[in-house]
């Protein structure tokens, strides 16, 4: 990259330039790929959009988007179409720029889009714990149940030891408690390969169990071993999760496969409140149904 861009001035004056030549001439610069680096190098087929948003130079995104440019353009190797395939919205997200990712969303662009290694924007955005951005997404139907390839959530994306300690200092002191009581590796079962909503009712965290729920994600979704979001939420206690859950239509009889259901978890935990909300819950569900 020109150091120079990193001077605003500079950058004015550039834009001045770019908008005095013909408009085909302005769409072309716009949407010319890097040709001079090797392939293997990390920024083969980068573009004018993805450099200005991963660096986060507003003013040149504005010009960008305003000539035609591709907004869904991935760096390329010039032979698989895709090298490490950051979408311009997927750079912004992870680097935190909220009003560019602001103006890539007003072009509609896939907010769905990953790269090589599964992770998409909202994913990404999710990694960083950015949550206005991932408010943004989220309007605009991101798909809350995408996991990368290795089979991380949006809601908990990584499986290194700082990220989960991080996630667990935004959980509730009851789930802390829960946790210092178990194996080290629980808490990894518990991030590995779950849903967003399988997290943050696991968390404790009603504000976004509320959230997910408003945007229509999959309430039954279940992880490898069968657990439905219902199962960490009676299991650590989370009362007021449950009753959320149980008004959404949560399916009270999906078991695990090792054969125990979501009443068998909360009875062994000593949740005996949970216990009498569930067999209430029941007994209004056989009333309807007579």
């Amino acid at each position: 990259m020109n150091n120079n861009l990193t001077v605003a001035p500079f950058r004015q004056q550039l834009l001045q330039h770019l908008k005095q030549l013909d408009k085909p001439q302005q769409v072309t610069l716009a949407n010319t790929k890097d040709t001079v680096l090797p392939r293997e190098h990390h920024g083969s087929g980068s573009t004018p959009l993805i450099l200005t948003c991963y660096d986060g130079f507003i003013d040149m995104v504005q010009w960008l988007l305003h000539n035609d440019v591709d907004v869904d353009q991935c760096r390329d190797d010039g032979v698989t179409g895709l090298k490490d395939g950051w979408s311009p919205l997927n750079t912004a997200s992870d680097k935190g720029h909220t009003d560019i990712v602001k103006l890539l969303l007003e072009k509609n662009p896939n907010v769905d889009l990953c790269n090589k290694d599964g992770w998409s924007p909202l994913n990404t955005a999710s990694k960083r714990g950015d949550t206005n951005i991932v408010k943004l997404l989220l309007e605009k139907d991101a798909n809350v149940d995408l996991c990368n390839n290795d089979g991380l959530s949006p809601l908990n994306t990584a499986s290194d030891k700082r990220t989960y300690c991080n996630s667990t200092v935004t959980a509730s002191s009851n789930v802390r408690d829960y946790i210092s009581e178990l194996s080290v590796g629980y808490g990894f079962d518990v991030v590995v390969s779950s849903s967003p909503l399988h997290i943050a009712c696991f968390m404790g965290r009603t504000d976004i169990v509320h959230c997910l729920l408003n945007y229509h994600v999959n309430i039954n979704i279940t992880k490898e071993d069968g657990a439905t979001p219902l199962f960490y939420a009676w299991e650590v206690g989370h009362e007021d999760i449950v009753r959320l859950l149980l008004d959404k239509e949560a399916d009270t009889q999906i078991c695990r496969l090792d054969g125990r259901s979501p009443l068998n978890i909360a009875t062994d935990n000593g949740h005996s409140s949970i216990v009498k909300m569930l067999t209430e819950h029941i007994k209004k569900g056989d009333t309807l149904s007579s």
